[in-house]
């Protein structure tokens, strides 16, 4: 199973590098952009991913018993139908996106710890304008590219979300707390 991506990782950057196709994110939907299918001969491409390997929420969600909620089939890709239960743990999905990386080559097409800070459409230029940092040097990089595709999920991984309501910064809790809502025996509270 691939875990880094050391071509993509070590090829030089500087300057502005132009793609076809950029795709943000290296998860289960982001292996969709690069189908061995889909992409046209000689069509350049690369996948730009936040985190230190592919997978995204088989990777980062890490509690007991992680497994998918939605049947394999549907996610599982047309040039390598998922044939294993439809009902699988994060470690049979993480093997299996592995499995596409490995047998299409596809490794040297991810850079890893790769933050993106924006894109920008140019109508007159008909190009995306990618602003990135690499989170393990810091170095600010740009990408072109014809085609943007956001497969980047909709989890924000590096902090969970917290609704903001009027008076939030006052709220102490609500009127009950679990222990006073238990049924103890009288002499145990």
């Amino acid at each position: 199973m691939t875990d880094t991506a050391t071509f993509a990782d070590a090829a030089p950057q500087t300057g502005t590098e132009h793609f076809d196709v950029v795709i943000v994110g290296a998860g289960i939907s982001g292996r969709r952009g690069v189908s061995p299918n889909h992409a046209m001969p000689g069509t350049t491409f690369v996948v730009l991913e936040t985190h230190e390997s592919f997978g995204g929420t088989w990777l980062t969600h890490r509690y007991p018993g992680i497994r998918s909620d939605s049947d394999l089939y549907t996610f599982g890709y047309r040039f390598k139908p998922w044939t294993s239960a439809p009902i699988a743990t994060a470690a049979e999905i993480l093997s299996y996106m592995g499995e596409v990386i490995d047998e299409n080559d596809l490794g040297r097409h991810i850079r890893y710890r790769h933050t993106i800070s924006s894109a920008h459409w140019s109508s007159r230029e008909n190009l995306w304008t990618v602003d990135a940092t690499r989170t393990d040097t810091g170095q600010a990089l740009r990408f072109t590219t014809n085609f943007l595709w956001m497969c980047q999920g909709y989890y924000r991984h590096s902090q969970g979300y917290t609704p903001e309501w009027s008076g939030m910064a006052e709220f102490k809790g609500g009127p009950f707390t679990l222990q006073s809502r238990l049924p103890l025996a009288d002499g145990l509270r």
